[in-house]
């Protein structure tokens, strides 16, 4: 029986990010769970609401 040829297809959900950079960062407990909250109500997770802090404050700071 011949081996079964693997899937080129990625598990798990689709890639947001097209040239993704890993960073950690420490948040204060209650900043954290602040953040969890709002994620949650806007069905959302905390990393999307902080890329785009990221994005809103450089172009605040530096333009588009």
């Amino acid at each position: 029986m011949a081996a079964k040829k693997k899937s080129s297809k990625r598990a798990g959900r689709r890639r947001i990010v097209k040239d993704p950079v890993r960073l950690s960062v420490d948040y204060e407990r209650g900043d954290f769970d602040t953040l969890e909250a709002i994620a949650t109500a806007q069905q959302t997770s905390v990393a999307s609401i902080v890329r785009q802090a990221v994005r809103d404050y450089i172009v605040r700071t530096r333009g588009k």
